[in-house]
């Protein structure tokens, strides 16, 4: 069911404050317009630290993976055993670079909005992505969100193995169940913001499932399950004083 953000806010807010409601919400092409990833290869491409064919060729494995040729686990290895050997440290400071130079202005207002209504309500908001943590901090940061879930890497003597443990489909509802077991926010009263099909074991736990720009596939079972469905457009340069 498409619906307004307007008329969802109200409603929103109308509802009476409880710290025990979560509020999850996916990364790319929800809270930010595109995917996280891409930026993390440009960044490389600018920086010089890797030829641009190489960045080609691991966007044309990411192009696959949107068409659904190829999975998630393919795209992640493609992409994590090419930074396998850098540094921990050097892949932080990549994620910044990234969130500066490619991802600070693509961060929906729209998403800064529905955070600041979840607060408001006292709401434990959360970022549940399968984005790496060195993608998804700044910008958890910059939205002020404490709690982040996502992929986390395998580091041997301080350096990416290409090694990674998912927050993605099965184990994106996995970790976010366990997380919310282990806060006591009951899961059937929580809401979940996502763009994708592949979030579906989580969507269909979680008492307020939301399909947030959503992919042809997801849109389908919205409107088969009468979800809520909103739309985004709106992005722009992230304030001095919203990120501190």
């Amino acid at each position: 069911m498409k619906t307004g953000l307007t008329t969802f806010l109200d409603d929103l807010t109308a509802r009476q404050a409880n710290s025990r409601i979560a509020a999850y919400f996916d990364l790319d092409r929800t809270l930010i317009a595109g995917y996280s990833v891409t930026a993390l290869g440009w960044e490389r491409v600018k920086s010089r630290s890797v030829p641009l064919r190489r960045i080609l060729s691991q966007l044309s494995v990411f192009l696959d993976y949107g068409l659904g040729r190829v999975q998630y686990q393919d795209l992640m290895q493609a992409t994590m055993s090419d930074l396998a050997g850098i540094t921990e440290s050097e892949f932080v400071a990549l994620g910044e670079r990234a969130y500066r130079n490619w991802l600070a202005g693509s961060i929906y207002q729209e998403g800064r909005k529905l955070i600041t209504a979840h607060r408001s309500l006292d709401h434990q908001v959360v970022m549940v992505t399968s984005a790496t943590r060195a993608q998804a901090a700044p910008i958890a940061r910059n939205l002020g969100i404490e709690h982040l879930l996502c992929t986390e890497l395998e580091i041997d003597n301080g350096r990416l193995t290409g090694g990674f443990d998912p927050c993605h489909g099965e184990s994106k509802r996995r970790r976010t169940e366990a997380f919310a077991m282990g806060l006591g926010l009951p899961i059937e009263d929580a809401y979940f913001y996502s763009d994708s099909r592949e979030d579906l074991p989580l969507l269909e736990v979680v008492g307020h499932p939301v399909a947030t720009n959503a992919k042809s596939g997801l849109a389908k079972v919205a409107l088969q399950r009468a979800w809520t469905e909103l739309q985004f457009s709106l992005r722009g340069e992230v304030r001095a004083e919203a990120a501190a």
